[in-house]
């Protein structure tokens, strides 16, 4: 009995020290992206973690912007006052001009009363400037009075689970660049026609790809053709002057 009793007071001092320590405990509140793959990543199919690229030439000539969320996630409980958090351009060599190129929808850097995030929309336009060289830029969250950077203490790494990916800095590259796809003067030149870049982006637009492997059957390719010489006879009518490429060469298939 005697040896129970001294086990159990050994036990209950443990375990009041551990609650006590427990309860002594706080750590400061740390922050950072919290990016879900298949929403900000999966669209844009040459992203890795913290590298965003947008590719634009896939895309319809008529999408002229796209839209992202930066959810932005404080660990910890929740609080009863609004804590403000530090979101800046990264230092490092950008050539894309914010307020042209791109912007931030929401510039109101503070993490509500009661919530655990805050949703920045970034919306990167699609420029002319995107057509000859790739844009970029980059933002990183940055430690203040009411937070330290997260999710770890070894903000240099980032972590996924579930589908999400965690990290303090997030680079941004967009480009709208077309390149004369490799197998155009051995395929698809008795399809298409010479190439042009104007040809080129109204196939994309028609045809909704970007590339058509050699061993496409001819059927397939010739229908694509007439689906092209359709597209461009309804394009043309009606507007004064013939669709013409960059050589002021008028398009034809």
């Amino acid at each position: 009995m005697k040896k129970l009793l001294t086990i159990l007071m050994v036990f209950g001092i443990f375990a009041a020290c551990k609650k006590e320590s427990l309860q002594a405990y706080t750590e400061k509140p740390r922050i950072y992206f919290r990016l879900e793959k298949k929403v900000f990543y999966l669209p844009f199919p040459t992203a890795t973690a913290g590298n965003l690229r947008i590719d634009y030439l896939p895309q319809n000539s008529i999408k002229k912007t796209d839209t992202l969320a930066l959810i932005v996630q404080a660990s910890g409980p929740a609080s009863d006052n609004p804590r403000a958090f530090v979101l800046e351009r990264s230092a490092k060599p950008g050539n894309a001009v914010e307020g042209v190129d791109f912007d931030l929808l929401d510039k109101d850097f503070v993490i509500p009363a009661g919530a655990f995030n805050k949703a920045i929309r970034v919306v990167v336009r699609r420029t002319s400037g995107m057509t000859k060289n790739e844009l970029s830029f980059a933002y990183n969250l940055k430690m203040n009075e009411h937070f330290e950077l997260g999710p770890l203490a070894d903000t240099t790494n980032y972590f996924s689970n579930e589908g999400v990916t965690n990290m303090v800095a997030i680079n941004f590259v967009a480009r709208d660049i077309a390149i004369k796809p490799a197998n155009w003067d051995t395929f698809l030149l008795n399809y298409f026609g010479a190439y042009s870049e104007v040809k080129y982006r109204f196939i994309i637009d028609v045809l909704a790809k970007i590339s058509f492997p050699s061993d496409t059957q001819a059927a397939v390719m010739t229908g694509n053709r007439t689906r092209l010489r359709t597209a461009l006879t309804k394009f043309n009518t009606g507007r004064p002057e013939k669709l013409k490429d960059e050589n002021g060469i008028e398009i034809s298939f």
